[in-house]
């Protein structure tokens, strides 16, 4: 009963997301409250959100961020930026960013990665052909494809995390350091090229700045840092940045190191609480809240592994490699955009292993197709971390996107079952 309950109310959330009448961070707090309200989390599990490590790092980033947005270094910036914007075509523009958001894909989380280039983006003019919402929202995909795609820096493991689920099956399957990275490369270079030609699709539109807004509505006057803040500043971003980057080593300072920065700024008297306050209660941190506690919902009901089964006795079964591969690579695409990219990784990989070799088929490129597939989370904010941030960030309306997304889906799918057949 309690899986029926999240998919009702995970259609609900849709349903008003689409509407577009109400805050995302209400919209997802109140699923939230409803599940709490039902008996199918209780009062921890109902905020447990809040808790999610990605959600306390990313508070305590948009904090240090927003100090060090009041330098003159940011300002610099910004002039450098506009000077790019009005100097470059669109097109070489958004390759710049593109690039940047691919290298350091590969050595940062997402959201940590997203956190820096959102307020990169926002420096740009929004009377220019690329602006902030065009860059920011194409970045949730790109980001969760290209996150630890390459074998070194945070996707060094990726690979045997997959012949974790071939353990039980003997060493006659094996995966290969480079075979994730393979498996992604066609539907990761397609997708890059598309964002970069065709991102007039996304509207052009200005992005909702509302910590700034907040601050401005409240009569905060701009105060110009002295040199001795700046400094101070400087350093501390560049502590946070070490704690993401050398995340493989820091560990938990990753989620723990932003916060630990904000408190330090408040003690050396560069911040106030209030701007710590304005930082960590934006819409944006409301909505990831939300979405992470009702993705372990419908983890912990059974209900992605519902909608799973379903789509699978929906399509039927496949006889033929490619089949299987096409099969389960549009399956996953289906319920990676509901639930957690890992979550729906996790569900749909044993199912594809068992499937395939019931079939007498090698089950490699079948769960390396949901390796990839399990990453094209871009059509809802509620299809990934990367995804809110970029829905929230951007501004843009489900009905703006989709001529987008749709697409961008459909060269993914196609992407992944062409490099996939093709190297494996």
């Amino acid at each position: 009963m309690d899986a029926y309950i999240v998919i009702g109310v995970m259609i609900l959330m849709i349903v008003a997301f689409v509407m577009n009448k109400w805050p995302f961070g209400l919209i997802t707090m109140s699923c939230c409250i409803i599940l709490g309200v039902t008996g199918v989390l209780d009062a921890s599990g109902t905020f447990a959100g809040f808790c999610n490590p990605f959600v306390v790092m990313l508070a305590g980033s948009f904090v240090v961020t927003n100090a060090l947005a009041k330098t003159s270094f940011i300002s610099n910036v910004q002039k450098r930026i506009i000077q790019l914007q009005n100097g470059k075509s669109g097109f070489r523009l958004m390759a710049i960013f593109v690039i940047a958001i691919i290298v350091l894909s590969t050595f940062m989380p997402g959201p940590a990665m997203l956190a820096i280039i959102i307020v990169m983006a926002r420096n740009l003019s929004d009377a220019g052909e690329v602006n902030a919402a065009r860059i920011i929202f194409p970045a949730a995909a790109l980001t969760t494809l290209w996150n630890g795609r390459i074998p070194f820096g945070i996707g060094a493991g990726n690979f045997a995390i997959l012949n974790g689920f071939l353990e039980p099956y003997g060493d006659q399957y094996v995966v290969g350091m480079f075979d994730p990275m393979k498996a992604g490369l066609i539907p990761g270079i397609l997708l890059a090229l598309y964002t970069i030609f065709c991102y007039k699709l996304l509207p052009h539109k200005s992005v909702d700045r509302s910590v700034e807004n907040e601050a401005a509505a409240a009569g905060v006057a701009e105060v110009k840092m002295s040199k001795r803040d700046e400094i101070i500043t400087y350093i501390t971003f560049c502590m946070m940045l070490a704690f993401m980057v050398l995340n493989q080593f820091t560990g938990d300072l990753l989620y723990i190191g932003p916060a630990l920065c904000a408190v330090f700024l408040v003690f050396m008297k560069i911040i106030t609480v209030e701007d710590v306050k304005q930082g960590i209660t934006v819409d944006l941190i409301f909505m990831l809240a939300g979405i992470f506690t009702l993705t372990t919902a419908l983890s912990e009901t059974g209900a992605g592994q519902l909608i799973g089964e379903s789509i699978l006795s929906l399509f039927g079964g496949a006889s033929t490699q490619f089949g299987l591969i096409a099969l389960f690579g549009g399956i996953t695409i289906v319920i990676t955009n509901f639930m957690s990219n890992n979550a729906t990784m996790y569900s749909v990989i044993p199912v594809a292993i068992t499937t395939a070799l019931a079939a007498g088929l090698n089950p490699i490129p079948v769960i390396l197709t949901v390796d990839v597939t399990a990453k094209c989370a871009c059509l809802l904010p509620c299809s990934s971390g990367e995804a809110a941030m970029c829905h929230g960030a951007s501004g843009y309306t489900l009905k703006e996107t989709w001529k987008f997304t749709l697409p961008a889906c459909a060269i993914f799918y196609v992407g992944t079952l062409v490099g996939t057949y093709l190297f494996f």
